[in-house]
């Protein structure tokens, strides 16, 4: 009766170090993903062109409040999401069994030019003889299981001609 007993203590700290470490590793997996989605909107934003053939500045360079305006992203189905005001709403963990929905958004700013206030983020436009530099800050938040985590937040600056 007294090992019956041993034995189930045993194998239930077992399956609870086994549960807990299996949490750990969805976790890190998770974050391991989101990151991947932000750098990849983050070079985006370094990559594309910021004009259309009108000379327009496209949606993803504009704006100094956090907004999903002009973020797109491509799922593993192959299917475009495309960024609203309020973000853009994207699964983390889609090619597993818990997958989560994060919401990522963009604050795209001037960086000044002048010495006293140099590399600082402005909403005025800089416009210099060649060109301006921008900042973007793109923050990714999600909840695990039902716990909201600190958003992760990854910046990029670039020149615009």
């Amino acid at each position: 009766m007294i090992a019956t007993v041993l034995l189930s203590m045993i194998i239930l700290s077992i399956l609870a170090v086994l549960i807990g470490s299996y949490r750990v590793a969805a976790k890190a997996r998770y974050n391991d993903h989101a990151r991947f989605v932000v750098k990849s909107l983050a070079d985006q934003f370094l990559t594309q062109q910021t004009t259309d053939a009108f000379g327009d500045i496209l949606p993803l360079f504009q704006g100094t409040s956090a907004t999903g305006t002009g973020l797109t992203w491509t799922t593993l189905q192959g299917s475009t999401l495309t960024g609203t005001a309020a973000g853009l709403q994207v699964v983390l963990g889609e090619n597993t069994g818990a997958p989560i929905t994060a919401n990522v958004t963009r604050s795209v700013w001037y960086v000044y030019v002048t010495p006293a206030n140099l590399g600082q983020p402005t909403s005025v436009p800089q416009n210099g003889s060649a060109g301006y530099i921008l900042r973007g800050d793109f923050t990714i938040s999600y909840s695990f299981l039902g716990v909201p985590l600190p958003p992760l937040t990854v910046s990029a600056i670039r020149s615009v001609p």
